[in-house]
């Protein structure tokens, strides 16, 4: 059982929930286990979210275990800063026996565990140092050479998350009718987001 911190979010619960199956009599057998576990790690980037973060060392707790954070300037004009928390396990390793099981909850780690850099991501095939641009969209493909650089590193223990939280609380603005503009700024100066992305 996890170590359970003051103020942090149970997330063995949704390890524990009943399995259930979509389309069994089709042969689907899709697991809402493993969405219950991103929806349960989504709900706790919240709650880490609202813990006041130092941000020259942003430090959480989370129930598997701290995670060390950085923060990262970003190059507009309206977005902030954010922290990063980079290659966060959402799930046990899926190699040796556990390869092609139903995902496992992640491991505890017991000291503070370094994320701020990018885990190795999931294998895919890369061309001649190019990911192929076959059924990529357009705003993607534009950049291909700069993504081409963050899947050299790959690995079948690719189930990391990748976690922005604002470090800026805006105020509303007023436009020049007196009425807040919402439509000129991110959603999230004005409420608690949190971007994940997977590896």
């Amino acid at each position: 059982m996890p170590l359970q911190r003051p103020g942090c979010l149970k997330l063995y619960p949704a390890w524990r929930a009943m399995q259930l199956r979509l389309g069994v009599g089709l042969g689907l057998g899709l697991d809402l286990t493993f969405l219950l576990w991103i929806l349960s790690l989504a709900q706790q980037a919240l709650v880490t979210a609202s813990q006041k973060l130092d941000e020259t060392d942003p430090v959480v707790t989370t129930v598997y275990g701290k995670l060390r954070g950085v923060k990262k300037e970003l190059n507009n004009e309206i977005l902030g800063p954010v922290i990063q928390f980079l290659g966060v396990p959402y799930a046990a390793p899926p190699t040796g026996e556990r390869r092609f099981q139903p995902p496992e909850p992640p491991i505890f780690w017991p000291e503070v565990r370094n994320a701020t850099q990018f885990a190795p991501v999931c294998p895919q095939t890369i061309v001649e140092g190019r990911l192929p641009d076959v059924m990529l969209p357009v705003w993607f493909t534009n950049n291909l050479e700069i993504v081409s650089s963050y899947v050299q590193d790959q690995s079948e223990d690719c189930l990391f998350l990748n976690i922005y939280v604002p470090t800026e609380d805006g105020e509303l603005t007023a436009g020049p009718t007196g009425k807040t503009d919402l439509n000129q700024q991110p959603l999230f100066k004005y409420i608690p987001v949190c971007l994940l992305t997977t590896e």
